[in-house]
């Protein structure tokens, strides 16, 4: 059990009080990995260096949303392989918000009991979320769209012809092109001839209406 989670630690960011303590004292019991509670006022100090895994359970009511935000940027920047879950979390608080950042696994519950906080932890270190189906729910229905049409067809394309036609849809004229690829006019317009053929397209804004739902690397930007 011991060897399984020397590489692990906890930090517990919240204020330096009984209860904080007993739930470290608590959740080490139960899983053996080594807790460190640090207060509000030490959270600017470097506490990141560690080879293992580090989870940083952060209490929800020890700060207002900015605050705790201010700390996942401390977090990001120090350690971007750090996992991070909230407890004392109020349901449809603004805290449910800070899921999106990369690194937070876990939201924990003013309801949640102990044994419920260890098991959701334990989770989190062998690479699952632990999050209400409730907050996934409203987290895809406000990031999911329709996604870009990406289709055999891009490989009909040579990569010079590709080329071509991302610079096309800058806005690029042919001697634009000729210019930026180094190459001679009447290349251009070979690789142009050919491309319109290969995608079945007449003309340039068809062309580039063809790359928007076929290319996942156009670059739209002013002419060249």
């Amino acid at each position: 059990m011991e060897q399984a989670t020397t590489s692990r630690r906890i930090i517990l960011f919240g204020q330096q009080n009984l209860q904080n303590s007993i739930l470290i004292g608590f959740i080490h019991q139960r899983t053996n990995i080594d807790c460190q509670l640090i207060s509000t006022p030490e959270w600017s100090n470097d506490w990141s260096a560690f080879e293992g895994q580090t989870l940083a359970l952060i209490d929800a009511e020890c700060g207002r949303p900015e605050r705790l935000q201010d700390l996942l940027e401390q977090i990001f920047d120090q350690n971007e392989n750090i996992q991070v879950a909230f407890f004392n979390t109020q349901s449809s608080s603004p805290i449910e918000r800070l899921m999106a950042w990369p690194m937070v696994n876990g939201i924990f519950y003013k309801e949640s009991s102990q044994q419920q906080l260890v098991k959701g932890i334990t989770a989190i270190f062998e690479g699952e979320f632990w999050l209400s189906r409730r907050i996934l729910a409203q987290y895809l229905e406000r990031t999911r769209s329709k996604p870009r049409k990406v289709t055999h067809n891009a490989n009909l394309l040579t990569r010079r012809e590709k080329q071509i036609l991302n610079l096309t849809a800058t806005g690029a004229t042919n001697t634009e092109i000729a210019e930026h690829l180094s190459v001679s006019m009447h290349t251009v317009k070979t690789h142009i001839y050919n491309l319109f053929k290969k995608i079945d397209v007449s003309n340039r804004i068809q062309a580039v209406n063809w790359a928007k739902d076929n290319l996942e690397d156009l670059v739209q930007e002013s002419a060249v």
